[in-house]
């Protein structure tokens, strides 16, 4: 049976860290996965990423390294010396990623350390076939994901990000080993906000989804811990 707590990502975003604070309490016995984006970090300078770490909480770094290889690659090593769980690159060329994941596994043995999952961002869920178009690039969204979910595979990364409608395709090319992390999730009840490709947490794990990522749906309801207890459930009833 699935355990929902352990493919459930709660996404923390907010500019203010009080704000951060009182709702990791809120979800400290429901949530053990959090995702701490480029917003809570530039805004907080990291505390809430030592915060999480005195809870002993799972931290998915969403920066979404996007540079040259010598950078990501100092990005990475300094990212798994903060022992996070779980890390975001861009998809970009081969060499550049397969840099990342060759200095993440030799910080890791460094330090004793377990290795963080590095996963590729593909494409940004709020993008739609239609503003793909409007930067020059005649592929459809599931194309662009494909391809780039390839290459990720090929250069020794763990996964990427994609979204959910995108997921049952990644496994058939890229094999049930291949880390997906699915972002866009909102409960049938729930309005999409400015996400153009949602998918409700049953649809997505049963679309083959690894980790769900909830943001909104969660931490801005009247009951963050009861929300995140019936998508929880709802994971594990998919």
């Amino acid at each position: 049976m699935i355990n929902g707590k352990d493919r459930l990502i709660v996404a923390i975003d907010t500019d203010d860290f009080d704000k951060a604070k009182e709702l990791i309490d809120q979800l400290e016995d429901s949530v053990d996965i959090f995702k701490v984006g480029l917003e809570q970090y530039v805004a907080t300078k990291g505390k809430t990423v030592d915060y999480l770490k005195e809870k002993g909480k799972k931290i998915f770094l969403d920066l979404k390294f996007h540079d040259i290889p010598n950078t990501m690659k100092s990005a990475v090593r300094a990212a798994v010396r903060d022992n996070v769980w779980l890390m975001t690159i861009h998809v970009s060329d081969l060499e550049g990623m397969r840099q990342c994941a060759l200095v993440a596994k030799e910080e890791a043995e460094k330090l004793n350390i377990e290795k963080p999952i590095i996963v590729g961002v593909t494409v940004l869920t709020s993008l739609s076939n239609e503003d793909l178009q409007d930067i020059g690039c005649n592929m459809t969204t599931e194309e662009l994901v494909i391809k780039r979910a390839k290459l990720a595979k090929e250069s020794g990364i763990d996964g990427i990000v994609c979204s959910a409608k995108e997921v049952d395709r990644i496994v058939e090319v890229c094999g049930e080993d291949f880390v997906t992390v699915c972002p866009g999730i909102r409960p049938a009840s729930s309005s999409a906000g400015d996400q153009k490709r949602v998918v409700t947490p049953a649809e997505a794990i049963r679309n083959g989804a690894q980790y769900l990522v909830v943001g909104r749906p969660i931490t801005q309801s009247e009951n963050p811990k009861q929300s995140a207890i019936d998508i929880a459930k709802e994971i594990e009833n998919a």
